[in-house]
């Protein structure tokens, strides 16, 4: 059998904007007559699989459980993780992405047999991938037109089981939108709410970027947002550093966490600036900017990182979530006014407490020929959680940072 590179869309156009980016396309099309069958769909659409082994050899993947998957199907193989980072608990540098690896790999190829839990595909794949930095095969599923008639979703990301996070369809012919079609904060969980107890100080107030979070008496640092890097160490799993494009966790007392990160960076919490009690300012820094290789790479918004908090008060719902990926190849896209997006989630909001940072929006990737009508696409990073001082006077505490925006790529039309 002969055997090349595996499809892979490098996007020709890349949009940017550091928190926000909303594109409004309105095609000089009228609405015209859709031909051909239409099959209506809603919800989650994908099969995810943990890619268990990959030989490039055979074009081969070995995945969890073949089931659901079949002769001909369209299926991408993405990493999700393995960005190597400094981890230095005692320097600003912590979280610095020192190489992405294979992190953000991706191809899309089709299956030309199956054998046991062996996926074979019909060429040789492009990149290269580390099984143990959580590769998933997503299968696609291919319609000849479809018309989405409730919201379509991507699965949460799940990092015990690494898979979710990705929308991925084929449409032949027509797509027409009457309900959106949604990543929104299905991609890089945000740090997980804690309750320290009150304990502070002035005096040797922790400074550190890294801190173990589940050690509540008091927490140090609360809990970082996720990213393309995992942390492993329990020590290092809280704290104002930034790991990757993940949040970072504010510090005691009361100081915000970071907003997530995409392609641009997100922004830092803010600091404890009150005058009286606990002071020191040691807010979670912002997520760092990841870089795509000129559209090779793709990735998942980072999470927020989340506020450190002794009240407990409205401040329950800890970092936000990063937006997922979305991939659509269509003919002819009628949009009819809905939204694509892969929004990243608002930070949980605080009251006399430090309020968590927001997801960074994910990635879209338009393989599209024709707009017709008007189309909504979003990659926006969340808003920062709100924080409340509760009237206590001489208390200003953290609120949470914004998340970084998101990338959108076109290849065929541009809109």
């Amino acid at each position: 059998m002969a055997r090349g590179k595996l499809f892979l869309i490098p996007p020709p156009i890349f949009l940017l904007k550091t928190t926000q980016l909303i594109a409004l396309f309105s095609a000089c099309l009228s609405i015209a007559q859709l031909t051909s069958a239409q099959t209506n769909i809603s919800g989650i659409v994908n099969n995810y699989y943990k890619v268990i082994e990959v030989i490039p050899a055979k074009a081969c993947a070995r995945v969890n459980t073949t089931t659901g998957l079949g002769f001909n199907d369209k299926a991408m193989i993405i990493q999700m993780k393995g960005a190597t980072i400094n981890t230095t608990a005692t320097s600003s540098s912590f979280g610095d992405t020192t190489s992405l690896n294979n992190a953000g790999n991706y191809e899309i190829g089709t299956i030309c047999y199956i054998r046991g839990d062996s996926v074979f595909f019909d060429y040789f794949f492009l990149n290269n991938y580390t099984v143990a930095d959580k590769v998933q095969l997503v299968r696609i599923p291919e319609y000849v037109s479809a018309t989405v008639t409730d919201t379509l979703r991507a699965a949460p990301w799940n990092n015990t089981n690494g898979t979710g996070g990705v929308l991925a369809i084929y449409v032949d012919q027509d797509l027409v939108l009457n309900a959106p079609i949604s990543g929104d904060s299905s991609g890089y969980r945000g740090g997980m709410f804690e309750l320290s107890n009150g304990t502070c100080s002035n005096i040797g107030a922790p400074t550190n970027y890294a801190y173990p979070a589940g050690t509540l008496t008091p927490q140090n640092g609360a809990y970082k947002g996720e990213g393309a890097a995992d942390i492993t160490n329990v020590n290092l799993t809280g704290g104002r550093g930034a790991p990757a494009n993940g949040g970072g966790g504010g510090n005691n007392h009361n100081n915000g966490g970071g907003g997530g990160a995409n392609l641009a960076a997100g922004g830092d919490g803010g600091g404890n600036s009150s005058s009286s009690g606990c002071t020191v300012a040691t807010q979670g820094k912002g997520g760092k900017a990841l870089s795509s290789y000129g559209g090779k790479k793709i990735f998942m918004g980072g999470g927020g990182g989340a506020g450190h908090a002794n009240n407990g008060g409205a401040n329950s719902n800890g970092g936000g979530h990063g937006g997922g990926i979305v991939f659509i190849k269509a003919n002819n896209l009628a949009g009819n006014g809905y939204k694509i997006s892969a929004n990243g989630q608002v930070g949980g909001p605080a009251l006399s407490d430090g309020a968590s940072g927001s997801g960074a929006a994910g990635t879209i990737i338009m393989n599209i020929n024709n707009y017709v009508g008007t189309t909504i696409i979003s990659a926006n990073g969340g808003q920062g959680g709100t924080e409340d001082d509760g009237l206590n006077l001489n208390h200003c505490y953290g609120s949470g940072g914004g998340g970084g925006g998101g990338a959108i790529y076109f290849s065929g039309a541009v809109p």
